[in-house]
């Protein structure tokens, strides 16, 4: 698929998670950890222990973006997006990955849209759908987070242009009640 050339390696910067340290950071929170990014409007809830519709079916389930994505995905899960955009509340929800990057070791967070239609890989394949990616950085003025827009699948080229922005890390779901799933 697109989305695995999608991933290349991000410049080299002290300070960026591995995989694992990502892993560990968002794994601190018993049913996962919340990013909220500078200005507190736009979030992302990760969790590696809930599961959605699509992570119970057998052929998109758990391993599915480290067999079929990004072979070097280190943990799987789910997460809800929401941004305000135009004073409207607009929200995003899928499947998730920590990846290890391949030359770097960095740790890069991969977001999937996913709807209630993919039960099988091909009703997957067929419906373009949102991505994200979020890489976790030290920096000496504090945390901050590199990530990219939603872009569609389908219309990618090239590699996600990223920015940097301050973020925290909250334990818990503060983006939406775990039943809107």
């Amino acid at each position: 698929m697109a989305l695995a050339c999608a991933i290349g390696a991000p410049p080299a910067v002290a300070g960026v998670l591995s995989g694992r340290e990502f892993q560990n950071l968002l794994a601190g929170g018993p049913e996962g950890t919340t990013i909220v990014f500078q200005g507190g409007t736009d979030k992302i809830f990760y969790s590696p222990t809930l599961k959605n519709k699509l992570r119970l079916s057998s052929e998109l389930g758990p391993g599915f973006l480290k067999q079929k994505i990004l072979q070097n995905t280190v943990t799987e899960g789910v997460f809800i997006g929401a941004t305000i955009e135009g004073g409207k509340l607009r929200t995003i929800s899928g499947i998730a990955g920590i990846a290890a990057d391949n030359e770097s070791g960095h740790g890069v967070l991969t977001l999937l849209q996913t709807f209630p239609e993919d039960t099988n890989i091909k009703a997957f394949q067929k419906r373009d759908r949102l991505y994200s990616v979020v890489i976790v950085e030290d920096a000496p003025s504090g945390v901050v987070c590199r990530r990219s827009h939603w872009e569609k699948l389908f219309a990618l080229k090239g590699e996600p242009k990223l920015t940097t922005v301050p973020c925290e890390f909250i334990v818990g779901n503060t983006v939406a009640p775990a039943g809107s799933q």
